[in-house]
């Protein structure tokens, strides 16, 4: 039995009390926020105990690890303390505000010889997961490029913008899908409705392939799909449906003879592969549970946090600077 504890309790703070109460090898021990109010909800249904200072989390010997779920402003402080304390830390994305602080979150980790997991929830979708199948056996082959829209309408966040919040998904979901990290990185950004950018366009080049990425909170529809475009074939993912389509069907070129060349349209089938249905979120916090009783490295450890930390930092850039930004 794992021992944890939740500090935060915002809409995805709730989520990770409710899943991690369903978890038959977790105790959920506490849980701690800021507002009486969200605290006596969480007492209430699940009539655990609760408590505003995150002294009574750090200090309690009982506690084996905590999910940090609150603002981005807060994630290394408090990482930083619970790490210290000898918990297992995981951390809702995006890891903290600089790759800086990412990286020392990393290297205490390593001493306190305590997991660092962060919550990029996508490499736990099964529909993601049975496209980087399909990639990874060469359904697809080589691929071209990448199309990702993550969208909709909602009330703009106030402790970070749209590229730390919308994006960082995709920026993690398609170096999870290519086995690799982008290297050049060029964005767009405006603010319209609040303080930070609610609508971003953002452009990584992985060597030869390509990706491009729409994210916004002003869309009047919710949107979640990608779009992998491989020399074979290409696949759509919807990660609200849970639905992956694989499509038969791409431009090759043709030689009719000595001297000549053009260009074919292949055509084939749509087919769409059966995908159990099962929570990510379960999935993902499943997998933190099991990293600490069998001491293994997570998916999405503090490393991947941290390579999508950089990414965010070099979009900014871009939009700032208005150029290109190159990873080292």
């Amino acid at each position: 039995m794992v021992n944890i504890s939740v500090i935060g309790l915002g809409q995805w703070g709730k989520n990770h009390v409710r899943v991690l109460n369903e978890l038959p090898e977790v105790s959920l021990v506490k849980v701690c926020d800021l507002k009486q109010e969200g605290l006596d909800e969480q007492k209430r249904v699940y009539k655990i105990e609760t408590t505003k200072h995150i002294e009574d989390i750090i200090h309690d010997p009982k506690i084996d690890a905590v999910s940090i779920c609150t603002p981005l402003a807060s994630h290394y402080s408090l990482s930083k303390k619970c790490l210290e304390y000898g918990k297992h830390v995981f951390i809702e994305k995006p890891m903290t505000e600089s790759s800086k602080e990412a990286s020392e979150l990393i290297r205490l980790s390593e001493n306190k010889q305590k997991i660092v997991m962060v919550g990029h929830i996508f490499r736990f979708d099964p529909a993601i997961n049975r496209l980087k199948e399909e990639i990874d056996k060469g359904t697809l082959g080589n691929i071209r490029f990448v199309y990702s829209s993550r969208v909709g309408l909602m009330t703009p966040r106030t402790d970070c913008d749209v590229i730390s919040d919308f994006a960082s998904h995709d920026f993690d979901t398609v170096s999870y899908l290519l086995n690799k990290q982008p290297e050049e990185v060029t964005a767009n950004a405006d603010s319209y409705v609040s303080k930070f950018y609610d609508v971003g366009f953002v452009n990584l080049k992985f060597d030869k392939v390509l990706a491009n990425i729409i994210v916004s909170w002003l869309c009047p529809t919710k949107v979640r799909e990608a779009w992998v475009i491989g020399e074979k074939g290409s696949a759509k993912v919807d990660s609200l449906a849970q639905k992956l389509e694989i499509y038969d069907k791409t431009i090759v070129p043709n030689a009719e003879s000595f001297g000549t060349f053009k260009l074919l349209t292949k055509e084939g089938d749509v087919y769409s592969p059966y995908i159990k249905n099962e929570e990510p979120l379960k999935l993902e916090l499943k997998e933190f549970v099991d990293c600490i009783k069998m001491n293994k490295i997570p998916r999405s450890d503090g490393k991947v946090g941290y390579n999508v930390v950089r990414v965010i930092e070099a979009a900014k850039k871009s939009i700032i600077k208005r150029k290109t930004v190159r990873l080292e």
